[in-house]
């Protein structure tokens, strides 16, 4: 078959499989017929239940926001936060409106109220999805009368839902779980520096395609050309070194740990669709250590938020890239060694 890929399996055929089994139809049962189901069955309930754990009633705790105003009035209304929505909002005082608006631009906060002028205003940045904007105005709204709400930082016309850098950033992971599956598949001898070919290739391809349909054909996220695909090249590359690790290290099996690890845990935690502060504790430190939830950030910052996240991206994203190819060549060099040693003895 061209590529290496293994032909068509064929026809089926009775006994070939209690053969491959080491003649035992319990053997051949078990691997041809429990086996697939149960890790099938596994996976599905691990995505169910993590993306439920993470959305199915995701509130804040301690969401960034900024006040403005006298000490007396700030003080009014944190406390009347607190009483409403207790351990929700992490209120901090601002000296000036310009301060405010420069810590929602920045993302160092995710709104601001201003309460100097005649009206209360609410400075939200539109680029963190609807889910922030929502949360800000209704817990403000009752507290204060007449409430005016700025979007100081709107989602790109093309992509009016905020989810562009979401499905972006996700099509990568599952692209990248993928060639991990496939590169072994295909060729499970191939030296490394080809496989570290391949992989260079599957990366500068997504990185150079994905920002093109995202950035220019479709305008949903409006980074510049050149980080935008540096990025996601650097995830690309993020996902598939440990997908390629881990069936290197422990075979199938690493199909199961990949599927957990970078596409169910990966993606709960990419911020994706809610930023990390309404992730259940547990799950919130994962934002910023796994690819997704790097990548995601890094994203969002270079196309709204002054490249909030991009520098720590680089580096790792990096990481995750080279020290699992690393790790391979260490594993086939100790395997080489000990065929060696067996040969020679």
């Amino acid at each position: 078959m061209p590529g290496g890929f293994s032909p068509p399996p064929g026809p089926a055929e009775a006994g070939v499989e209690r053969e491959r089994s080491g003649g035992s139809r319990t053997a051949a049962l078990a691997r041809g017929v429990g086996v697939p189901a149960l890790v099938a069955t596994l996976i599905g309930l691990a995505f169910v239940v993590v993306f439920l754990a993470a959305f199915h009633a995701a509130v804040p705790h301690d969401l960034p926001v900024a006040m403005v105003g006298s000490q007396q009035d700030v003080a009014a209304v944190t406390d009347a936060l607190e009483e409403r929505l207790p351990g929700r909002l992490a209120p901090r005082p601002l000296p000036d409106e310009a301060a405010a608006r420069a810590a929602v631009r920045q993302a160092d906060v995710y709104g601001a109220l201003l309460l100097t002028g005649p009206q209360p205003q609410l400075l939200v940045a539109g680029a963190h999805g609807q889910g922030v904007t929502t949360t800000l105005t209704q817990a403000f709204q009752p507290i204060t009368e007449s409430l005016q709400v700025e979007d100081v930082r709107p989602l790109s016309p093309g992509d009016t839902r905020g989810l562009g850098i979401f499905y972006g950033a996700f099509g990568v992971v599952l692209g990248g779980f993928l060639f991990g599956i496939n590169s072994y598949q295909a060729a499970p001898k191939l030296p490394l520096r080809w496989r570290v070919v391949s992989i260079l290739l599957f990366a500068v391809a997504s990185g150079l395609l994905v920002a093109w349909a995202a950035g220019v054909l479709f305008d949903a996220i409006p980074a510049d050309f050149g980080v935008l695909a540096l990025l996601v090249g650097l995830l690309a590359l993020a996902v598939a070194a440990p997908a390629a690790l881990l069936l290197r290290a422990i075979g199938s099996g690493g199909t199961f740990v990949t599927s957990l690890g970078l596409i169910i845990l990966g993606n709960a935690t990419s911020t994706g669709n809610l930023p990390a502060a309404y992730l259940p504790p547990w799950m919130e430190p994962l934002a910023g250590i796994l690819p997704p939830g790097v990548a995601v950030r890094a994203l969002r910052g270079a196309s709204y938020f002054a490249d909030d996240g991009v520098a720590r991206a680089l580096w790792v994203l990096a990481s995750w890239s080279i020290v699992p190819l690393l790790l391979i060549a260490v594993l086939d060099a100790v395997r080489r060694r000990r065929r060696t040693s067996s040969s020679g003895g």
